[in-house]
């Protein structure tokens, strides 16, 4: 095989399959080998989300490929000359497009960026707010917010976008394929008595306190008993899910719209969310948004795309009082 024949593909930015799912889908519409190169690294609150394995697992790639993992983005710049396909999640990484560029002057990169989540859809403050929320000082998080839009807008050659901004964020249907085969016919049962409860890390992050965010989901729980249907708890990933021992959780080792055995309930509830979001566009799934006493400023202070995207899938947030 001739090395012309092989394109050149990197990838950095990953923190959770669900991303590895969406660049799978990219993936599908190169048609030569590829000779990829995965840089590793990517956690959310200091839990590493996606391993070794699971590029193996969720990337198909064309026949005769190559894949090297690395752990330094210093290897960047030892990848031979030629064209070259730069993946990124959310945005271009700078560090990484920079050291492409300094080691290759004159490499043509074309640089194709999909979602990140939710947090895509949004704007520089709404970035910044989420960093703030993380735990990030200033002046560090207004400058990453204002460097991740300009590194978006101008670094940017391909947008590979799951929900299209231009068309009422029509979902790409290329996505939502990958995304749907892995759950095989499963799909929303309106005579499951489950409704899942897709929680989110705010003790994690120092958001709210353990006991009113057990509160909320009790009520959550008795309102849903209300309706004949019983309240099942899927724990956030960089949560301990120890939290919920006095619930009725449904576990499993994959993102809540990859997971059959989430997919295949009544419905889902939960605060405004990626996985809320997609379980709604990917699967048709009905899906509440419930506002989380505290933390009215998440829906508040969302960006105007996002509440576009939001009310294209969802309905409006409600409140649920004890």
């Amino acid at each position: 095989m001739s090395e012309l024949s092989v394109r050149q593909v990197v990838i950095t930015g990953v923190r959770s399959r669900t991303h590895l799912v969406h660049l799978a889908a990219y993936l599908r519409t190169v048609q030569e080998p590829v000779q990829l190169t995965y840089l590793t690294g990517g956690t959310f609150l200091g839990h590493a989300r996606v391993d070794t394995t699971d590029v193996e697992r969720f990337l198909t790639l064309p026949a005769g490929s190559r894949v090297e993992i690395v752990e330094s983005i210093g290897a960047l710049a030892e990848l031979p000359d030629g064209p070259l396909t730069y993946l990124s999640v959310g945005a271009p990484g700078i560090k990484p497009w920079v050291t492409l560029r300094r080691a290759r002057p004159l490499r043509a990169i074309h640089t194709v960026v999909t979602d990140e989540g939710l947090g895509t859809y949004g704007d520089w403050r709404t970035r910044r707010a989420a960093w703030r929320r993380q735990g990030v000082g200033e002046p560090w998080r207004t400058v990453r917010a204002l460097a991740v839009q300009g590194a978006a807008r101008g670094l940017t050659t391909t947008r590979f976008a799951m929900y299209d901004a231009r068309h009422d964020f029509a979902l790409d249907a290329r996505i939502r394929a990958e995304f749907c085969a892995h759950v095989g016919d499963r799909r929303p049962d309106p005579d499951d008595e489950r409704v899942i409860f897709l929680s989110s890390p705010w003790v994690e992050i120092g958001a709210l306190r353990e006991k009113d965010y057990l509160r909320h989901i009790e009520d959550i729980l008795r309102e849903t008993q209300s309706t004949g249907r019983r309240l099942v708890v899927r724990p956030h990933p960089a949560e301990d899910p120890s939290r919920y021992r006095d619930f009725d959780t449904v576990d499993g080792d994959l993102p809540a719209e990859l997971d059959p055995a989430v997919v295949g309930a009544s419905a889902a509830v939960g605060g405004t969310s990626t996985a809320l979001l997609n379980l709604a566009a990917l699967h048709h799934m009905p899906g509440t948004r419930v506002v989380t006493p505290g933390l009215e400023h998440l829906d508040t202070g969302l960006g105007r795309g996002q509440r576009a995207l939001l009310s294209r899938y969802l309905p409006a947030p409600v409140r649920v009082s004890s």
